[in-house]
């Protein structure tokens, strides 16, 4: 009877470790691709590459545990070309873009369990190699950093992360 009440308790033991690691690694929510609201900064003219046009966003991060719950306000600044090799960009392209990176991002930096104070750096490195890379980016010459405009309107997500309460 002991040696049956031992495995009994070793396979629970088993599946709640299990479930609390799914758990930790489960990351939900979505960015609509209309959170990034992007501004041309630099006009393009002519037929070659260029022009420039930014997005600013300020993102709540967080991941839900009993154990170890984490948030992070990162702000972004997401910067792609108006046109490059591959063509003209367009805002709703632009969008789409970086609102699918931005999810993937999330989802590595919060699956990395990574202490808050580094979560904003790496998910815009992270969403930085995904959105820009010269191969394997969408938009090849993005770039995704801190907010360095103050020229551009920003927007947050979810749409009133960090903002006051209402009265």
């Amino acid at each position: 009877m002991h040696v049956r009440s031992s495995f009994v308790a070793r396979k629970v033991l088993l599946w709640l470790a299990v479930l609390g690691a799914v758990q930790l690694a489960c990351v939900g929510g979505h960015i609509p691709p209309s959170t990034f609201q992007f501004t041309n900064v630099v006009p393009h003219t002519g037929k070659e590459e260029g022009g420039w046009k930014v997005a600013q966003v300020s993102i709540l991060l967080g991941r839900l545990s009993k154990v170890f719950p984490q948030a992070a306000v990162c702000d972004i600044e997401v910067g792609v070309p108006e046109r490059n090799l591959n063509g003209l960009i367009s805002d709703a392209f632009a969008q789409q873009s970086a609102a699918k990176a931005a999810d993937k991002a999330a989802r590595i930096v919060l699956r990395e369990r990574i202490p808050v104070a580094l979560a904003c750096m790496e998910f815009r490195k992270h969403m930085g190699r995904i959105l820009g890379d010269r191969v394997l980016g969408t938009i090849p010459g993005a770039r995704v950093s801190g907010f360095q405009r103050v020229d551009v309107p920003r927007t947050t997500f979810p749409e009133n992360a960090g903002s006051p309460p209402p009265p």
